[in-house]
């Protein structure tokens, strides 16, 4: 029972915290008296009446702020400074809100198309699809944190539902899934250079006082630090990757990727227009589902729908097939994404196979090293079966390309040391039990 001074609302969310397992040693307090008074800003003709957190593996904090009224907002919360972040992932909330940011101009221009969802059949265009967003700081003035305010999403993760989804209503999702890859790399860079969507467009919530913030038309000249090719920008985040495992002295044979990486980088320069990805764009995490239980049957195109992305982070301007959703693809998803359109959206096609081993190696370690920095109880089963991924991926790259190789007969160092990694695995200090 709360003190008589002690806020009801803050007391129901520190209650909630002992109720989410996975989290409960990164939780901290969500100030609840600052939040009110950005919302008194944001919606002064409503007041805050109940915030619950949304379980989520995701970094950032989410929760729903329910105003009065029916209308409820999504808080998108930094994580505590106790938790360990990759490089890729000090500037999660920003990154994020830029990119949402830009998208809606684009949008609102008209620069996205926009179908209506009126339309008997018609599946959500991606102008549906970009969440709302009301406010962004990256400052820790405001409430303490970093933050993000959305107006709250419809559905909820497809994770949650896939187990109940008939055949064809997965398929439904696969090609609404596709569809949205597609028009997603639709979307070129406005400076043509590569990488992180973030230093693409740069930050447009850093204006001088006075000034509009930026639009995409004029990004090109605002933004533009990303980098002039695709070689540059993709070599740059598997280094950042291998770094952060050196800085935790993270078993892997460094020379051994780098080595590979350096021998067929040569193919990544066949992608010459940066378009945008967002990375984990099909993981079942991230899409955001809506389904309709009828009495009767429904066609899948009536019963369940992609209503958006929970997350928006991960966006890249690069090779499209970088998208974890191309490593095991569903024939759904492949009609999807290749329909409608007479451009190939893929370039140097000779060299893609090649190129996807590259994407895939760089998620192995990325999942490797991920264990690493944030254990969690089942994390020696994950960080095994990412080093197994990345023994097969290398032992494939070791073949990749020979017949381009000046000296075709290469050292057989990585196979080795790939099925090495699994027996010789560094013993981490974590305590399973706790």
């Amino acid at each position: 029972m709360c003190s008589p001074s002690q806020d009801p609302i803050e007391s129901s969310i520190q209650a909630s915290f002992s109720t989410i397992a996975p989290h409960s040693t990164l939780m901290y307090a969500l100030p609840i008296r600052r939040v009110r008074d950005v919302l008194g800003q944001l919606v002064p003709s409503a007041s805050l009446e109940s915030v619950h957190e949304i379980p989520s593996t995701r970094l950032a904090r989410l929760y729903t702020l329910n105003l009065s009224g029916p209308r409820q907002l999504l808080l998108s919360f930094s994580p505590s400074l106790a938790v360990r972040l990759l490089r890729h992932e000090q500037t999660l909330l920003l990154s994020e809100a830029a990119l949402v940011y830009f998208l809606n101009d684009l949008a609102s221009s008209a620069a996205i198309p926009s179908s209506s969802l009126e339309q008997a059949g018609e599946d959500p265009s991606l102008a549906w699809l970009i969440p709302r967003m009301l406010r962004h700081s990256s400052n820790t003035r405001e409430i303490g944190y970093p933050y993000t305010i959305f107006e709250h999403p419809i559905g909820s993760p497809l994770s949650s539902q896939s187990i109940y989804l008939t055949l064809p209503e997965r398929r439904h999702i696969d090609g609404q899934i596709g569809k949205l890859v597609r028009e997603l790399a639709l979307i070129t860079s406005p400076s043509r250079t590569f990488g992180a969507a973030l230093r693409v467009y740069g930050d447009p919530f850093t204006q001088t006082a006075g000034q509009a913030p930026l639009s995409s038309s004029s990004a090109s000249d605002a933004g533009g630090r990303g980098s002039a090719t695709w070689t540059s920008a993709f070599n740059s985040s598997v280094e950042g990757i291998l770094r952060d495992g050196e800085d935790m002295s993270v078993l892997l044979p460094y020379d051994v990727i780098r080595r590979h990486f350096s021998r067929l980088s040569w193919r990544l320069e066949a992608v010459i227009t940066p378009r945008l990805v967002v990375l984990d764009v099909g993981c079942e995490t991230n899409v955001m589902i809506e389904r309709r239980l009828e009495d009767g049957p429904l066609p899948p195109q009536d019963s369940v729908k992609i209503t958006g992305l929970r997350d928006w982070s991960q966006g890249i301007f690069g090779d499209p097939l970088m998208a974890g959703c191309f490593e095991d693809p569903s024939e759904a998803f492949l009609a999807a994404w290749s329909a409608g359109y007479d451009e190939s959206l893929i370039e140097g096609q000779d060299g893609a196979e090649t190129r996807m081993l590259l994407y895939r190696c760089y998620r192995a370690l990325v999942d490797v090293v991920t264990e690493y920095y944030r254990p969690r109880p089942d994390s020696s089963r994950k960080e095994l079966d990412a080093r197994r991924r990345l023994t097969a991926v290398l032992t494939d790259l070791e073949k990749a390309d020979l017949e381009q190789s000046e000296t075709p007969k290469r050292s057989r160092r990585s196979s080795v040391a790939g099925e090495d990694m699994i027996v010789t695995k560094k013993i981490k200090m974590e305590n399973e039990d706790v």
